[in-house]
This record gives structure tokens, sequence and C-alpha cells, in this order.
């Protein structure tokens, strides 16, 4: 069998879509022993050193410059020479091609929630549908999300639908089994005091922050800080000023962008992980920080509550007292506390990159047979 994978993602991807590339594709190339992988990076990314060469991995380059124009324009004819029995694109799949042709839908909220986005991004995602349903399948990471899917009628007549969970990566771990002298430099490096809240992810409307801030605003706990660790993205508010006017400039750490190896160490070292989104496809940050040793205060939607289940401590997402309550909750009652950590550290172990590569190779050969 040969399959092709987009992985135009793979250096220099958004940060949720770089994750799940690098980990499904290296997964996948252990699992594949006599199968011929083709992997298609951006072709800016040439001198960068692909970490998983092996015989039967093959490197395509390609332009990239935009996802779904590369996509549509630009892979079909590169992959013409290669006569592949199935391809892997991200969001958008191509009209042509004669190997069956599998769509990774992350999620489809501009669709639903499209008042989070842009009218740029709303005309630039608007394609996907039409593409998905000429698609042989479509991949997706939760159950609501697939739910959603099909609601939205993205399906063709012939077209099936998996779901392959996102893994949590093993190099997130609770702090005593991290190396102590790189927690001591990486609280000096950000300042970082002894107990704080955290939250990781992009930073835009859809996540919630300014109710989070809201909720600091009435914690019991008047002196706890809050770490946000993201980029901006997306809309989004004034955040250094939303900080101002609501006085908490002296509890309020804006960290911005934290590389793949202090991120492990970021997490381990809060006192309560936060992450009360409107919506999510799946909330892979939560899961990490579970991982991590982490209580996690989340939002009560569908994805958080499938993927965190009894370990998750929920709140109303559009009710800053409500997440106020939950947060003090989990600071303040120790059994509660206790409770949740080692609920997510059992519930993180069900999420695993190899068990995703299993369920999305077993998903590529039964598309290949249909």
């Amino acid at each position: 069998m040969r399959i092709g994978i987009d992985a135009k993602w793979f250096f220099n991807g958004n940060a949720s879509g770089r994750v799940v590339v690098r980990n499904l594709l290296e997964k996948l190339i252990e699992l594949n022993k006599e199968n011929e992988i083709y992997v298609i990076l951006n072709k800016k990314d040439i001198k960068e050193i692909f970490p998983f060469q092996k015989n039967n991995v093959k490197l395509i380059y390609v332009w990239g410059g935009v996802n779904l124009l590369s996509n549509i324009f630009v892979i079909p004819f590169v992959l013409l020479r290669y006569k592949l029995d199935v391809c892997i694109f991200q969001y958008f799949a191509p009209l042509f091609g004669k190997y069956k042709k599998i769509v990774f839908i992350h999620d489809i909220i501009f669709k639903t929630n499209p008042e989070y986005f842009t009218l740029k991004e709303r005309i630039y995602f608007s394609p996907m549908k039409f593409l998905a349903k000429y698609s042989d399948g479509i991949v997706t990471v939760s159950e609501s999300e697939k739910e959603r899917i099909i609601k939205q009628k993205f399906l063709g007549k012939k077209t099936r639908i998996q779901v392959v969970y996102n893994g949590v990566d093993k190099k997130f771990k609770p702090k005593e089994y991290l190396n102590k002298k790189d927690l001591e430099q990486l609280m000096v490096k950000y300042n970082l005091p002894e107990r704080f809240l955290l939250y990781v992810g992009r930073l835009n409307e859809r996540k919630n922050i300014l109710n989070l801030l809201k909720a600091i605003n009435i914690l019991n706990d008047k002196k706890i800080k809050l770490v946000l660790c993201g980029n901006y993205n997306w809309k989004m508010f004034n955040l250094p000023q939303m900080i101002n006017e609501l006085g908490l400039g002296e509890r309020i750490i804006l960290l911005g962008y934290v590389n793949d190896e202090e991120l492990p160490l970021l997490y381990s070292l809060a006192s309560v992980f936060c992450f009360v989104s409107y919506e999510e496809g799946f909330g892979l940050p939560p899961l990490e920080a579970m991982a991590s040793g982490i209580p996690v205060v989340i939002s009560n939607i569908n994805s958080l509550i499938e993927v965190c289940g009894e370990a998750g401590y929920y709140c109303n997402p559009n009710d800053p007292k409500d997440i106020a309550e939950k947060i003090d909750m989990v600071l303040t009652n120790k059994e509660l506390r206790e409770l949740k950590i080692r609920n997510g550290l059992e519930r993180s172990k069900n999420f695993n990159w190899e068990k995703s590569a299993k369920i999305l190779l077993q998903f590529l050969e039964q598309v290949i047979q249909s």
C-alpha cells in the first residue's frame, strides 16, 4: 500500500495542527514496515531535517503557501507520478486523483459559530464542505465533532467518516518526574510565582479569555496569578487594555509563545489549569494538563466532557462567578483536588498517539478495500 500524507504543517504549522501531524506521522511510520509512506512537506522547509527517515519513507516537497490552493492546484499534479493508493489531506480534499482521498477535518466551528471568525476566514474555509463531499473518507478528532460534521452535511453519498482521537505526548508528566533544575530555571526565566493558574492555547474570543479574566477578579484568593500562554489569533479584544480596565495588571502574566521543550515544565508547575472555551473540536491542552498531574477547570461543552470525562471539573463558560467558584473549590478542597488529579492521570492514559495511528491505518485500509 502506498500512503500519502499531507504534512505541510510538520515544521511550521499552527500549534495544534503541528502537534497532530507530527505525532500521527511518527507513529504511522513506526507501524508501517511494508507500506510506503509519501510525506508531503512544504518546499520552504526543504533545509529542515526530517527526523523519521526510513527506507520506505519518501519525501515530497511542494509549494504550501496557502493550504487550500496547494491541496487543490498543486499536490494533485505532483502526485500523478507516484501511483498512490490513498492520500490524507488537511481540511481541503482535491477534486481529482486516481487514489482514495481522505480529508482530515479537525473542526468545522466556522460553520456552527461564524461569530468567532472574520469574514475573510469564513470565505477561506467555505469550500471545505463542497470538497469534503467528493472525498472517500473524513477523519475528525471527536465524536462530538463527527456529529457536527454529519449535521452540517459534509458527507457525500460514498464518504465514510472516522474518529481518530488526539493523543498526549509522554513528555507531559507530573513535576516529580521532571528535572528539578529545569523547573527552577523556567520559573526564573518567566518570573513565575510558587502558585499560579494556567491557560495554554490561542488567545481569541472563542477561547473565552474575557470571562476567565472576570473570574480572577472574584476569586476568594486575591493573590493568585493567572499565566496566559499563547499567541494572539483570530478575533481578539485588546488584551492589555482589558487587563488594565479590570484592575488585574499585577495578577496576569502574559508569556506569549512557549516552545515544545518548555511547555511540559510549565504545565507541571501550575496549581490549576483553566480552559473555559466556548467551542472546541477536541481540546488538547486540558488533556496535556491532566497528564501533567494538574487539576483542570473546564467548560461544560460536549467535546471537553467527551475528552476529560470524570477528570474534569466543569463550569458554565458564560458565568464568571461559576468559573471562579470552581477554581476556588479546586484550590481549597484538598480531597477534590487530589481526586481530580488522580482521575486526570488515569484518564489521560486512554489517549495515546500509537493507538490513534492504528485506528487511522485501519480506516485507510477500509477505504481502499471499499
